[in-house]
């Protein structure tokens, strides 16, 4: 193969493999905003598969020119995978299981700007915040993920290497994918993003800047985003044990464990109650006082895992008798 082609080859293989180069910004994109992430875990051979030409879900959106010593500037077509719009959400045809985090910002007809945070992950202490002064806007979400052993896998380690003895191996990584905004307000990705191997993703932030022109006058908008993971045994078993004013116990309930965890309504007798949460790294206790009639109740957050090992939480309401 003559050296020039296989320069070409190679230049075409990194761009649909979604790695960075060197390059100015691309056509087409020059009105488009970062918006955030959305974070997927899988192999670097599931994430070559996706970004290849054989991928009929790939859009051509413009194209990138990367500018090579004493073999000049090529352009090439740049391939994006943009959201599908289903009801009021967006999701990435062949990502459906990942994690969002962006913000959205559109201009109505009346010239008044929307923004919409689109995020399906655990909150973080940073929550969400919306700054507007005299000189911009300031944008700043916070997303956590959970995960933990896959169902059955007893040897399971929050941080693992790449090799099994002396072959390599193509494990799953967490991939943070960069959201950008059309004009039009479509969320997409380019490929562009970072991988992390070994275990989870730490905390990983970016913060970028944009200007714009609003009455005439021109300001900066910035929006930063950042994304946690944290390993969580998995729970094998959530009991709620009621006790009265003399610390007798009036019952124990053990919850079924699913997604919309079942009410649990204290009986007249009932002063407080203990929540015990059993996994392989042992017993979690926290214990409440029964909220008086008229408060709300209380809520106790868990974190359940799917048969994946990927984590959702859910909150167990405690109510005092009606």
């Amino acid at each position: 193969m003559k050296k020039g082609k296989w320069l070409l080859w190679a230049l075409s293989a990194l761009l649909l493999a979604g790695c960075s180069l060197a390059q100015p910004e691309a056509e087409g994109r020059d009105q488009d905003r970062f918006a955030g992430f959305y974070v997927v875990r899988g192999t670097f051979a599931e994430r070559g598969k996706l970004w290849s030409d054989s991928n009929p879900d790939l859009t051509e959106y413009g194209s990138d020119a990367v500018k090579i010593d004493r073999y000049g500037s090529f352009d090439f077509p740049r391939r994006v995978l943009m959201g599908v719009k289903e009801g009021e959400n967006y999701r990435f045809p062949g990502l459906e299981n990942g994690y969002s985090l962006y913000i959205l910002q559109r201009t109505l007809e009346n010239g008044n700007r929307v923004t919409e945070a689109v995020s399906n992950m655990a909150p973080s202490e940073e929550g969400m915040h919306i700054t507007s002064t005299g000189e911009g806007e300031e944008n700043i979400i916070a997303g956590t993920i959970y995960y933990g052993p896959p169902l059955g896998d007893e040897d399971w380690e929050p941080y693992q290497g790449d090799y099994e003895g002396d072959e390599y191996r193509d494990r799953d990584t967490w991939t943070v994918y960069r959201v950008y905004q059309t004009p039009e307000g479509v969320p997409y990705l380019d490929g562009g993003g970072n991988s992390y191997t070994g275990g989870g993703i730490g905390a990983y932030t970016e913060t970028h800047t944009f200007s714009r022109q609003e009455n005439g006058v021109t300001t900066t908008d910035s929006v930063k985003v950042t994304v946690k993971s944290e390993p969580v045994p998995r729970l094998e078993r959530l009991t709620v044990t009621q006790f009265d004013e003399h610390n007798a116990v009036v019952r124990a309930d053990d919850l079924a464990l699913r997604e919309e965890l079942p009410e649990v309504t204290c009986e007249k007798e009932t002063v407080w109650v203990l929540v015990e949460e059993v996994s392989k790294e042992g017993t979690v206790r926290t214990a409440y006082n029964v909220p008086e009639k008229g408060e709300d109740p209380v809520s106790h957050s868990v974190v359940l895992l799917d048969d994946d090992g990927l984590g959702q939480p859910v909150s167990l309401m405690i109510r005092p008798v009606s």
